[in-house]
């Protein structure tokens, strides 16, 4: 199995992972609680580099960050293809965060890990 960029690698600790697993949700539901985290996590960091609020990223901006992403790019099996894709992951998880953060009245960058998990207990639970 390949690992990991390092820049990815940390997103997500075991307990998390444990944590998400005991929502019961179907295992679609679980991913993409995961896949919210990862992508919240990594919008952080390029929000505090560009010192921009994550809700005013641009969709330019992140595919900028992610092609420049050293870390990310000395993974295995990392082409120009999973950039493309990786990219546009994080892109699109704006829109759940979005509504995440509506919900608690908070912005993006200050939701937490379980306000994500609250809003797919809630929405899909």
């Amino acid at each position: 199995m390949a690992e990991l960029p390092q820049s990815l690698s940390g997103l997500l600790t075991l307990e998390e992972n444990a944590q998400i697993d005991q929502t019961l949700l179907p295992t679609r539901e679980r991913f993409s609680i995961r896949l919210t985290v990862y992508c919240w996590r990594y919008l952080q960091q390029l929000s505090e580099k560009l010192q921009t609020p994550i809700e005013s990223l641009k969709s330019e901006q992140i595919h900028e960050w992610v092609a420049k992403d050293t870390q990310l790019q000395e993974g295995q099996h990392v082409d120009a293809d999973f950039m493309d894709w990786f990219s546009h992951l994080v892109t699109s998880s704006l829109k759940p965060l979005d509504a995440i953060a509506q919900q608690h009245q908070v912005p993006i960058h200050d939701l937490t890990f379980d306000k994500v998990i609250h809003w797919y207990v809630q929405s899909f639970g």
